[in-house]
């Protein structure tokens, strides 16, 4: 019995094409790996009699195995067909114990032959590294013998399937019969929709999307809620997919659950859902006003200062002081709580209480930085010169060790410019909610004249 099955290849065909052939795979047990490197020819297994002894199981249909990927390129750009699906990869595989890796490996050459080997070079590989013995087939897009490209519709898949089946009747190998549905006048759409109402994994991680997003003030925020929840969040470009163990399954939440779970609208839907909250509750009940002596308190004017100050207002320092109206500027800080918490440590951590004191340690941290990157930039052109394998690592090694300490210093002096730039909308927000209170007492008194 064998199940077959195959996808297009968009990037990187050299990389399939060394998965495919590595010799970890497709070595012979009986056999050394060191053989490998005394081979002066690549074994042409399509002509060979497969009862002998071979050290690989590699072959080539209309092509030499070795010279695989630069036969098919030569073919891209004989037709000028160099864009789109550079290739197919498509398998065969075989149940434990049905199949010696010579049957095996005769099966899958065969395969090649009579389904591409009239119009396509392929490349034939069983790997021999699970208990399942199975095959790999590298197919190019373009046609070496009228450039035209191979189209992989249902039809072709039925194909290859009629064709894997038809050589397991001839080796007397089992088939994989289709079983026939046993109540035919099942309603699909009431299956479908019984099916989508059970409490399963898709329905569960919908359920935790919609918890995050309206429990999340941020969309850094949203990620460490799904953290939370056991999800592993995957990024491919600007899709995102999530997943939970024990499922193996990604699940692409736009494409299983709709446009409202794309990564902007799931940021759009945050800030909707964080509106409808309110940050503060508002004081209710008569309150009591007192005539009393007062002096004007001194606006701070140092960033560490400035950030305690500016933590106590958006109640970082929670639960011991009264409630104080805020400005509109200020509340929308609240939401990048996260970002001012991060500047508030590196002050408070570094003990920079005064300007003097930040400054100096912005202009030692941005020295430290350079002198990093400058010496991790000569590692790089060390590493691009050398020829020595052992000496590339070395280099390697070297320039991780950099890296683990350049990461930290960048998020440091990134976090001093931040705080420069926030300082000013600080002050800024701070002078607003100054002016408002001075407006609120202007019209509080003139209405106790009236």
């Amino acid at each position: 019995m064998a199940t077959t099955g195959i996808w297009k290849i968009e990037k990187r065909l050299d990389n399939v094409l060394d998965y495919t052939t590595n010799i970890e795979k497709t070595i012979n047990s009986e056999y050394g790996k060191d053989s490998y490197y005394d081979l002066h020819n690549v074994i042409d297994y399509v002509e060979a009699d497969y009862k002998t002894e071979k050290q690989f199981y590699v072959s080539g249909v209309n092509c030499n195995p070795k010279t695989a990927l630069e036969e098919m390129t030569i073919t891209k750009e004989q037709f000028g067909k160099t864009g789109g699906i550079l290739g197919f990869h498509a398998f065969q595989s075989f149940a434990e114990g049905e199949v010696t890796p010579e049957q095996c490996h005769a099966i899958g050459v065969r395969l090649a032959e009579e389904m591409w080997g009239d119009r396509f070079e392929v490349v034939v590989s069983t790997h021999l590294n699970t208990n399942h013995y199975h095959n790999h087939f590298v197919i190019n897009s373009v046609s070496f013998k009228d450039g035209k490209r191979y189209y992989d519709k249902r039809d072709t898949y039925a194909e290859l399937r009629r064709l894997s089946d038809s050589l397991c009747e001839e080796y007397r190998l089992s088939v994989l019969q289709e079983k026939p549905c046993r109540n035919s006048k099942i309603n699909f759409a009431n299956y479908q929709k019984d099916f989508n109402n059970k409490v399963n994994y898709y329905s569960i991680a919908k359920e935790d999307l919609d918890r995050a997003i309206g429990m999340a003030t941020s969309y850094y925020d949203f990620e460490d809620l799904m953290k939370a929840m056991d999800y592993e969040l995957i990024y491919r470009g600007d899709k995102l997919s999530i997943r939970r163990s024990p499922y193996k399954k990604n699940i692409r939440i736009e494409r299983y659950f709709g446009s409202e779970y794309s990564i902007d609208r799931i940021k759009q839907r945050i800030d909707e859902e964080y509106i409808k909250r309110v940050p503060f509750i508002e004081e209710y009940g008569n309150k009591k006003s007192y005539n009393a002596n007062y002096y004007k308190r001194r606006k701070p004017k140092e960033f560490y200062a400035l950030y305690i100050h500016y933590c106590y207002l958006l109640r970082v320092f929670q639960k011991k002081y009264p409630y104080q109206k805020l400005s509109p500027a200020i509340r929308a800080d609240v939401r990048k709580m996260e970002q001012i918490s991060n500047e508030t440590r590196l002050l408070v951590r570094n003990n920079l209480k005064t300007d003097e004191q930040f400054f100096s340690f912005k202009e030692d941290k941005e020295k430290r930085l350079n002198d990093l990157m400058d010496q991790r930039s000569k590692l790089w052109y060390k590493h691009k010169k050398s020829k020595s394998k052992q000496e590339k690592e070395e280099i390697k090694k070297q320039i991780d060790e950099l890296n683990k300490e350049i990461n930290p210093l960048r998020k440091e002096v990134v976090l001093c410019k931040d705080i420069i730039e926030r300082s000013k909308k600080m002050e800024q927000n701070l002078q607003e909610l100054s002016d408002e209170k001075e407006k609120t007492k202007e019209v509080e008194k003139n209405e106790h004249i009236r």
